[in-house]
């Protein structure tokens, strides 16, 4: 359930950052029920890429997370945001026909930075209200 609500917290988070950054935008659909089916698909692909590569990433990266006390964190959130964004550009389409368009642009680094920021914090909100703790 706890990856369920994360992935609806991904995508409220990625459907701000796209209305707030010019560089990351999702392919807009006949409706918008398309967008948000593209949006949801983007997030659970944002919530496994953070629950299977972002580890190892970080492990990896855990002489610059010290070197930089913590702050090479926006590094690695970029990197697994921009990442994907690269993999829902490779699904395509999703329905029948390819009636949804599925994907994220994401055109620079920093544009990648400042959307995993956005992302973090409200899906940061969204999990803290909606998943019980005490199970």
């Amino acid at each position: 359930m706890e990856m369920v609500i994360r992935t609806l917290g991904n995508a409220v988070g990625l459907w701000l950052a796209t209305r707030l950054l010019s560089g990351l935008s999702v392919p807009e659909g006949a409706s918008t029920a398309g967008m948000w089916i593209n949006l949801l698909v983007v997030g659970a692909i944002l919530a496994l890429v953070n629950s299977l590569v972002k580890p190892v990433a970080k492990f990896v990266a855990l002489p610059l997370y010290i070197l930089t006390f913590g702050l090479f964190a926006l590094v690695v959130n970029g990197a697994m945001l921009r990442l994907a964004g690269w993999l829902t550009d490779s699904l395509g389409a999703l329905g029948a026909g390819g009636s949804i368009p599925l994907g994220l642009e994401v055109t620079s680094f920093g544009t990648a930075i400042m959307g995993s920021l956005i992302v973090s914090v409200i899906s940061a909100i969204i999990v803290s209200v909606l998943v019980d703790r005490d199970q």
